[in-house]
């Protein structure tokens, strides 16, 4: 008889703190009471879990939709901004403006500058095909309404196609090419 005493007792312990332990934490174990789809662009990126009135999304997801760099160390999320800003005009000799290698920071800028080059001359032929693409099969919608939003559609993508041509330009200039 003290055996199973003893034995109810201890699984009382072991089971009252494993969920004492649960009703610790925010969410695990939280009802989910309502999705959300999160847009850019009007393109769907993911969905948000609704949990005690907060929205949840995935941070890889909104880090690459807001040009953030995410990493991650042990338990920790870091996100960090991206430097977009125009670099000074430095001499590529100049000794005094090097990293922690010894690489003067105009070497270094003008690396940044040929990695976006290179990432937004990739965007205008993407953006020219999607437009190909899009204009091709606009002549078979039947819907006056459908043919609207392929039109809105098309004009979207030719304004961003000028953005980065726009952005090309900037950025060559920049170069000095």
């Amino acid at each position: 008889m003290k055996k199973k005493i003893v034995g109810i007792a201890a699984a009382a312990l072991l089971l009252g703190g494993s969920i004492g332990f649960a009703a610790s934490s925010s969410i695990i174990g939280a009802k989910v009471t309502g999705l959300y789809t999160i847009k850019q662009d009007g393109k769907k990126i993911a969905d948000a879990a609704i949990i005690n009135g907060s929205a949840y999304v995935p941070v890889r997801t909104i880090s690459e939709a807001t040009g953030t760099d995410l990493t991650v160390e042990g338990k920790t999320i870091i996100l960090e901004s991206k430097v977009t800003d125009k670099p000074a005009a430095i001499s590529e000799t100049d000794t005094t403006a090097a990293d922690r290698t010894g690489t003067p920071k105009a070497i270094i800028e003008a690396a940044k500058l040929r990695e976006r080059l290179a990432v937004a001359e990739s965007s205008v032929q993407f953006l020219k095909e999607a437009i190909q693409q899009a204009e091709a099969t606009a002549a078979d919608l039947t819907s006056t309404a459908d043919q609207e939003a392929r039109r809105s559609y098309i004009a979207d993508l030719n304004k961003r196609l000028v953005y980065t041509e726009t952005e090309i330009a900037q950025i060559k200039e920049q170069l000095g090419e």
